[in-house]
């Protein structure tokens, strides 16, 4: 019996399990800008970094059978964390639950792997050994998950943005109570929740799932509603008062308005879902990569835009049940590199897509 939980993302497909992960190898009120197409050709899968038979040992070295999402960010530290959805394991007790797999709702990876033509390699993770534990525990009365979102460096600590889901809805609906910041300062080892919440509602809606983009000392966040049909909303801080939403800033026609989410105005149209967003070497600009009946990529010269009309640079069903693109941040060159979930097996891969100016 498959977990309310592996059923987030993805239900057409039905009951799955990370066993079959075999079958899978072979509008906004803002302006967009007019750009050329920047993808030399579609997106394609390198390596499958999850389960068993990846590249990865996930099963034996980390306890983790399946799992989804794969948000990362540079740690400043030569490393890559990566932070995972819902994941699954196997301990026996979950059968006496009538379920095959037992679920933890987030874990963290760690990477020095610097060459990603041939896939990314994990060094390490939070927990004992043999086991990813559990970053953030969910309270069941009122939260079915906490999945995160996004993740940076800022003021020698590590943030991972998360939301607090309430319950899973249709094929990219579901419901959160909130979206939370959690610190560690321990390179992703331990986790404490910080005191600065945005519930569902008002202007804060509109931030309930997030990306960071970091320049200099200022911390972009950029916000969806909850589900993937909502546009993308912008704010921005000073990486010293990260932990205070009192002192963010909300891009609006075209200005920055002070502690207002509600004045936030889109920069990017809906429907845009699992954003991240990084700064591209090789074309010069700004990059954004989200779920769009599969991975839409914009363009912008400066991170609030305007950004790009989009292009769709991996079709919606090659590969079938694909969501969540993260882009590698250490991506260089004419290739972007990104993780991206798979739900047919529930496994997360990275993929390679080539560009041109």
């Amino acid at each position: 019996m498959i977990s309310r939980l592996a059923r987030a993302r993805w239900r057409t497909v039905g009951l799955v399990t990370a066993v079959s992960t075999s079958l899978i190898v072979g509008l906004a009120t803002a302006p967009s800008a007019s750009a050329a197409p920047v993808a030399a050709a579609p997106g394609s899968i390198v390596a499958r970094l999850t389960g068993p038979g990846a590249i990865n040992d996930t099963v034996g070295r980390y306890n983790i059978m399946g799992t989804d999402l794969g948000v990362m960010w540079d740690n400043g530290r030569g490393e890559i964390l990566t932070a995972f959805g819902d994941t699954q394991s196997f301990n026996g007790w979950s059968l006496l639950y009538g379920q095959l797999f037992y679920w933890r709702s987030n874990v963290l990876l760690r990477s020095r792997d610097r060459y990603l033509a041939d896939g990314m390699t994990f060094t390490g993770h939070a927990g004992r050994p043999g086991h990813a534990k559990r970053l953030l525990k969910p309270n069941l009365r009122r939260e079915v998950t906490l999945i995160p979102t996004a993740g940076v460096a800022a003021n020698g600590k590590q943030y991972l943005n998360y939301m607090s889901v309430k319950h899973w809805g249709q094929p990219g609906v579901w419901y959160t109570n909130f979206a939370g910041l959690a610190v560690s300062s321990n390179n992703g080892q331990d986790w404490q929740r910080v005191n600065a919440y945005r519930p569902n509602g008002g202007g804060n809606r509109k931030f309930q799932m997030a990306a960071f983009l970091k320049v200099g000392n200022t911390v972009y966040t950029y916000g969806t509603p909850d589900g993937r049909w909502g546009a993308v909303y912008l704010s921005r801080v000073n990486e010293k008062d990260i932990e205070n939403l009192g002192k963010y800033e909300y891009f609006s026609y075209g200005k920055w308005v002070r502690n207002n989410p509600e004045s936030a105005t889109p920069i990017m149209p809906a429907p845009s879902g699992e954003l991240s967003v990084a700064y591209n070497d090789y074309l010069g600009k700004y990059v954004s990569l989200a779920t769009k009946n599969g991975v839409v990529l914009r363009t912008a010269d400066n991170p609030w835009g305007p950004w790009s009309s989009g292009e769709t640079v991996v079709p919606e069903n090659n590969p079938y049940s694909g969501y969540a693109p993260y882009i590698h941040p250490w991506s260089k060159g004419n290739t972007l590199y990104f993780t991206y979930s798979i739900y047919l097996g529930y496994q997360v891969y990275l993929m390679r897509l080539p560009l041109r100016r």
